[in-house]
């Protein structure tokens, strides 16, 4: 594993039985680490708090920042803020089981936990499936006005309606 993931790693096996919380900082590097990604450039801070009990760890984990998305209207890049909060749980046992959506096991050898990936992941499922400016918070004044020019929106793309399904369509609605 790279040595800048490896920041994102948190050594359980000297800790007491309790809450501990632990702050990591997201920014391009960690993003370069996974070139397949989207994401290449952003600035978040997770903050995550782990419950250490005898044979499990628990994750409540918060996500705030913001990443360089690409607007689905005028294609320019922007900065899209994101939130994610999210809880994971790590099963500490003797054999290896295959990691599960919000359980992984680590075995009694293992001493510490990287959320690197976890991370990563979650940062990608709290974008929204349309990114555009003027969405939660950024200005549509940045949008590309050139660009839009040539964009046709969905209220011009409705087609018209024939005066007789209309007709029909108020008979059912004034018998309803």
């Amino acid at each position: 594993m790279a040595r800048i993931l490896g920041a994102y790693s948190i050594s359980y096996k000297g800790l007491k039985l309790g809450k501990h919380a632990f702050d990591f900082e997201i920014n391009n590097d960690f993003f370069a680490e996974f070139p397949e990604g989207e994401v290449k450039e952003g600035t978040l801070t997770a903050k995550v708090t782990m419950n250490k009990q005898n044979n499990l760890l628990e994750f409540d984990i918060v996500i705030k920042g913001m990443v360089k998305v690409t607007c689905d209207r005028c294609l320019e890049q922007f900065f899209l803020p994101v939130e994610y909060k999210g809880f994971l749980v790590a099963k500490i046992g003797n054999e290896e089981v295959e990691d599960q959506a919000d359980i992984i096991f680590l075995t009694e050898d293992d001493h510490e936990v990287n959320l690197a990936q976890y991370l990563y992941e979650s940062i990608h499922l709290s974008l929204p499936l349309k990114r555009y400016h003027g969405l939660k918070g950024s200005s549509i004044e940045d949008c590309d006005q050139e660009m839009l020019k040539y964009i046709k929106f969905e209220e011009d793309d409705q087609p018209e309606v024939d005066p007789r399904w209309q007709a029909l369509k108020d008979l059912l609605n004034n018998n309803n």
